[in-house]
């Protein structure tokens, strides 16, 4: 459960996200895009209350890319086919115009040699960027990951980081919720530390991970380090 949470983003922002199970932060992500909604507050999106019941939520989703810890892939359809189907679903392009679209966000993410594998064909890393294609076809102006490293074999971790890192250098807002810390210092431009529901530090990441201000992060840190 969140308590008393008031964050605001800008664009170009990467906010880090990170605390201990429980803590909160994969609950704050979907309520960004309201797969969780607040009993409280509002949740607002380029000068929109996406909490107010008059809200297109399908349509704001679109603009906001959501990445899961799973790679949520269909298991029977190409690497290709996962991207293209919501463009021709949801966004109602043609099949030339979709695959064209998701050619280009596949080899944004050096996954343009796999086009035709099947996921079971695919390392989990591999997997993982497939479905960071799928989100980034969308066009989406947000991106939110929610552990999308946590399930994958240390040795894979790296190759979906540098996407991740790729993608903030071209200037995309984003959401992150890390437990590699070394991303969250390196990329992040603001960090926020969870505990029990709560925003219990916020700032830059460099200053918070050399000079935590709260015991909590320090404890936090000494085990995560």
């Amino acid at each position: 459960m969140l308590r008393g949470v008031d964050l605001r983003m800008a664009q170009r922002d990467v906010m880090v996200i990170i605390g201990p199970s429980g803590s909160g932060k994969s609950t704050l992500l979907r309520c960004a895009n309201m797969l969780a909604e607040p009993t409280l507050g509002k949740v607002w999106f380029e000068g929109r209350d996406i909490t107010d019941i008059r809200t297109n939520l399908d349509e704001v989703r679109t603009h906001i890319g959501m990445v899961f810890q799973a790679f949520n892939l269909f298991p029977h359809m190409t690497a290709l086919r996962n991207v293209t189907l919501a463009l021709e679903n949801v966004l109602k392009l043609d099949g030339s115009q979709a695959r064209e679209r998701a050619m280009e966000q596949l080899a944004r993410v050096g996954m343009d040699q796999k086009t035709d594998s099947y996921p079971g064909q695919l390392s989990g890393g591999q997997q993982q960027r497939v479905a960071i294609a799928r989100a980034l076809a969308m066009k989406p102006r947000l991106m939110l990951f929610d552990e999308v490293t946590s399930a994958l074999d240390p040795e894979l971790v790296g190759e979906v980081l540098e996407v991740m890192i790729r993608l903030a250098g071209e200037g995309m807002t984003m959401m992150v919720v890390t437990h590699e810390m070394g991303f969250a210092r390196e990329v992040g431009t603001r960090m926020i530390f969870m505990d029990e529901g709560l925003v219990v530090e916020q700032g830059e990441p460099r200053e918070m991970y050399y000079h935590p201000q709260t015991d909590r992060l320090r404890q936090f840190l000494a085990k995560v380090l």
